[in-house]
């Protein structure tokens, strides 16, 4: 997953990048160099500057050939490992961890990409803010949203191939909802890293807590273990594989599903004939809520956790600058 960084030359590329964005800003950006602390360029200046910068890297990191090989062959394993399965009920689950594993893998995949962001560009961070380069919201909001292209293309491309090699279900709707449901866990997934990348800057400290985190986060989404202790509870409301597995298996299974004796379904009752209502299948994989709530869960992770990792970049700066 984190191939594509490399934090020393990162490092040494955002040096030589800070310098072309001091020309960028224009000839009153000499004060910023000199140390002073006023802003002489407006915010939408630094932040279509920041962006420019931040696309160039995300390129180099996220969107590369390799990365595209990768979740292309990715989807074509997936894609014919669960290859045309029939709408039974001998199907039912398979269906259901086909989504699982896909929102594990690449929810995981933006977690712990986003959360070296900051950790590794901490040094250039709080040289180029100790200058008055720019505004914190200006580099945070440009970090966060010149890289959501890069980092979306890669799960969609894994979708189209694998979700219609799988056979999932032929509708062209549900197949763009269901890819709408993974990118909105894509970027929920994101937020998070981002905000324990922002409040851990210590990158070995950080990675055990982010370990720790998107492991309980995807223990207590609803696949693996459905009687979760009470005092865990909590977690389960945080957790973007929760939301995502149980939208998009609500899209899928949009029909009663036909017996076919295998008795993986209780309300078949074995019999190779009759159909399992869509309440009595959802009832089975244990799914909770609309699909419409669940989207929206995901989409208030992706905003709440975005503000609060700003709020956690902002407490550090401050604190750096009293050390």
């Amino acid at each position: 997953m984190l191939e594509g960084w490399d934090g020393e030359r990162l490092s040494r590329k955002m040096e030589d990048e800070a310098a072309e964005m001091r020309l960028a800003l224009g000839p009153s950006s000499r004060g910023i160099v000199d140390g002073m602390r006023s802003f002489h360029a407006t915010w939408w200046t630094q932040y279509t500057v920041l962006v420019h910068r931040s696309m160039k890297n995300s390129r180099s990191a996220i969107f590369t050939t390799l990365n595209l090989v990768k979740a292309g062959a990715i989807g074509l394993v997936c894609g014919l490992l669960w290859f045309q399965m029939p709408y039974t009920e001998a199907f039912v689950f398979d269906r259901s961890s086909y989504y699982f594993f896909t929102m594990t893998f690449w929810v995981f995949d933006a977690m712990f990409t986003a959360y070296m962001a900051f950790p590794l560009e901490r040094s250039i961070i709080f040289k180029e803010r100790a200058s008055g380069a720019y505004r914190l919201s200006a580099y945070f909001l440009a970090k966060t949203t010149s890289e959501a292209p890069a980092r979306l293309a890669l799960p969609s491309l894994y979708m189209v191939i694998s979700y219609w090699l799988s056979g999932l279900n032929n509708n062209t709707g549900i197949f763009l909802a269901s890819t709408l449901c993974s990118l909105l866990s894509v970027l929920a997934g994101e937020s998070i890293g981002l905000f324990l990348g922002a409040a851990v800057l210590d990158l070995e400290r950080g990675m055990v807590i982010m370990t720790v985190a998107a492991l309980g986060l995807m223990v207590v989404g609803g696949f693996f273990v459905r009687e979760i202790p009470g005092w865990m509870e909590w977690m389960g409301y945080v957790s973007p594989f929760r939301y995502s597995y149980n939208a998009s298996v609500q899209l899928v299974f949009d029909r009663p599903v036909p017996c076919d004796g295998s008795g993986v379904l209780a309300t078949c009752g074995g019999d190779n004939g009759g159909e399992a209502s869509v309440a009595d299948v959802l009832g089975f994989l244990g799914v909770q809520g609309s699909a419409g709530f669940n989207a929206g869960m995901l989409l208030v992770i992706f905003l709440v956790m975005r503000v609060a990792a700003f709020y956690a970049l902002r407490r550090q700066k401050a604190e750096e600058r009293m050390a």
